[in-house]
């Protein structure tokens, strides 16, 4: 754990970045403890694109770092408790938060990583057996300090995978155990009651993440090389499996979910090995000798550049699917020999590799590789080494001085690369910029750029990235919707207009659109476009971004009451939100209603535990009732 602190301690002095917006910035459901049923009856992405991650585990540690550490503003932010302005939804100034450093909530990430690691720990410690030695410990440290990891623990919305890996080596750690007593052996109740808790421990490595089913695959592995003819060995696995799953499902089944835009067409099926041998070398690379470690990796050949970047693209996938070929037959080698002179090494492979196939593009993602999709495969991958280096080391005691050797500079040089990766988290600009420079400037980073841009006062500079972003990806619906915003803020309205008549088809961004289609008109006409703003909210669901603009607008032209009437519309569907209890406090007091005004407010801090705005309004309104 120690070594772990060492190594990611440069990521205290970081802010939030990427999907951190949305998953901490803007997610309502993390502000009180009260909601925390809410956490399992939500999906992720509340205020943002809609997905299919269901991780309530997760949102509980958001939940406990918010009341812990809260979020931290550099000084002179703008925000509602400091200026007593209308509250417009917008708890601060996102641009600036990012920009601050948030130590409490890397604090907690690091230490899941940790716990993760020591849960490896423990695993190959039961896994060695009794004369271990000092080859858990060096695994352990090993996985821990590796930086192809810091995509999962330095990006605080990364927290998944270390929450997930805790109970899926726990669990295997007991699952093992368990088989080292004979699990099988009728009245063994500590053997019985750590297969109940390795049950537990899939089901909340599944509340954790999706990929935390890999401990029922992993499990499933054990029992095939442990017990193969043992039928309650099966029977103990299908058990775990049926009240584990059966007991996720009921819980995301019942969640309310909206429906995630269509990702495309996908790879076709076969396509596909050719992805999974790219992907393999690509891994391979990024385990072995960890560099330029960035986000938006792609082993695809969709178009990156110009004609000549194009061209060396296409030739590096080639020479990338041969080698991936090589490793898959040399690991396959790996396993055919292991299983005759280090047995557990065998196994080890066999658990890689069933925690790698899910995301190894057999199946089709939104992305074709991640760093972080390998968290947990590298961890067997490691103990398949340990076991095949100790086998070799018992046949050639010579070999284990310069085995110690090598493992000692592979580990240094694994903690120097960690280290330096932090910076590469350090806030939303420096990562955008690194993954521009260092992925090769993909769309969505020619975006993102483009939106840094904006925020510099750049304008006409944005403006071409945008462009620049749409001849990449011509049917990208984002880069028509921040030319129209823009153009907007060129006062260029007829060009914004164009762009808006194409987004408003997308369902994703029809909402957004109609919100800036009504001011484009308000600055030509001089008059709010209600009918705009009201069908926008209509079509809003959870985006707050665009609900709020509706009431906000009624009640700054005179109509508050209507304004009132919006606002208990969006709570009957949405009560958790402590921003919509407040803005109908504000807008209660506007019609005079201080009794109704009082509840919200104190509805909206029972929402949110650090909503000072609300607790000093119910102060002031709470002698008069």
């Amino acid at each position: 754990m120690f070594t772990t602190f060492v190594a990611y301690w440069p990521a205290m002095r970081n802010s939030f970045v990427w999907d951190d917006t949305a998953l901490v910035l803007r997610d309502p459901t993390i502000r009180s403890w009260r909601l925390a049923p809410e956490a399992f009856r939500e999906f992720l992405f509340l205020d943002a694109t809609a997905s299919n991650f269901y991780r309530p585990v997760q949102r509980l540690t958001f939940m406990a770092d918010y009341a812990l550490w809260g979020i931290a503003r550099p000084e002179g932010t703008r925000t509602a408790a400091k200026t007593g302005a209308p509250d417009t939804g917008d708890s601060a100034d996102l641009t600036a938060v990012q920009s601050a450093a948030q130590p409490g909530w890397h604090f907690s990430s690091v230490l899941a990583h940790a716990l993760a690691a020591l849960a490896l720990w423990w695993l190959l410690g039961v896994w060695f057996g009794a004369n271990a030695g000092w080859w858990p410990l060096a695994g352990a440290i090993a996985w821990a300090l590796h930086p192809v990891h810091t995509s999962a623990v330095t990006y605080v919305s990364g927290r998944a995978d270390s929450l997930a890996a805790i109970f899926i080596f726990s669990g295997l750690a007991l699952v093992a155990k368990a088989h080292a007593r004979g699990a099988f052996v009728p009245g063994d109740r500590p053997a019985a009651r750590a297969l109940i808790i390795a049950a537990l421990c899939a089901l909340l490595a599944l509340l954790s993440k999706e990929s935390g089913v890999a401990l029922l695959a992993v499990w499933l592995v054990w029992v095939l090389v442990r017990a193969p003819r043992d039928p309650r060995g099966w029977l103990s696995w299908l058990a775990a499996a049926v009240i584990s799953c059966g007991a996720y499902f009921a819980l995301r089944t019942t969640a309310a979910q909206t429906p995630p835009p269509s990702s495309g067409e996908g790879t076709p099926w076969k396509a596909r090995p050719i992805l999974v041998a790219r992907a393999l070398a690509e891994y391979a690379t990024l385990f072995i000798a960890p560099h330029s470690l960035h986000m938006e990796r792609d082993v695809s050949t969709r178009p990156v550049g110009d004609d000549a970047a194009n061209l060396r693209n296409g030739r590096l996938r080639e020479a990338q699917t041969l080698a991936g070929l090589c490793i898959a037959a040399a690991l396959a080698w790996w396993w055919r020999r292991a299983r005759k002179f280090a047995p557990d090494a065998a196994l080890a492979l066999a658990c890689a590799a069933v925690t790698w196939l899910p995301v190894s593009n057999v199946f089709a993602l939104n992305a074709t590789i991640a760093e972080h999709w390998i968290y947990v495969p590298s961890a067997f991958l490691i103990a398949a080494i340990l076991f095949t280096a100790r086998a070799l080391a018992q046949e050639h005691p010579k070999m284990l001085a310069a085995l110690g050797a090598f493992a000692a500079l592979w580990l240094a040089f694994l903690a120097v690369q960690t280290w330096r990766q932090q910076g590469y988290w350090r806030d939303q600009r420096t990562f955008v910029t690194e993954t521009a420079a260092r992925a090769g400037g993909g769309a969505r980073m020619m975006i993102n750029l483009g939106q840094l841009a904006m925020q510099d006062g750049k304008t006409a500079e944005g403006l071409a990235l945008f462009r620049e972003a749409l001849a990449k990806e011509p049917r990208l619906d984002i880069a028509r919707f921040n030319i129209a915003i823009a153009s907007y803020v060129k006062k260029d309205f007829d060009t914004a207009l164009a762009e808006l008549a194409v987004v408003e088809k997308s369902p994703l961004f029809a909402a957004d659109a109609m919100v800036l289609e009504a001011r484009i008109l308000q600055a030509r006409t001089g008059k709010p476009q209600l009918n705009l703003l009201g069908n926008a909210a209509s079509i809003a669901g959870r985006n707050w971004s665009v609900a709020r603009m509706y009431p906000l607008t009624l009640a700054a032209n005179g109509r508050a009451d209507k304004a009132y009437e919006d606002i208990l519309r969006q709570l009957t569907g949405h009560p958790y939100r402590a921003e919509s209890w407040r803005l109908l406090g504000q807008i209660a007091e506007q019609i005079g209603d201080r009794k109704i005004a009082a509840r919200a407010y104190g509805e909206a801090a029972d929402r949110d535990v650090r909503d000072d705005v609300s607790r000093a309004k119910l102060g002031e309104l709470r002698p008069s009732n």
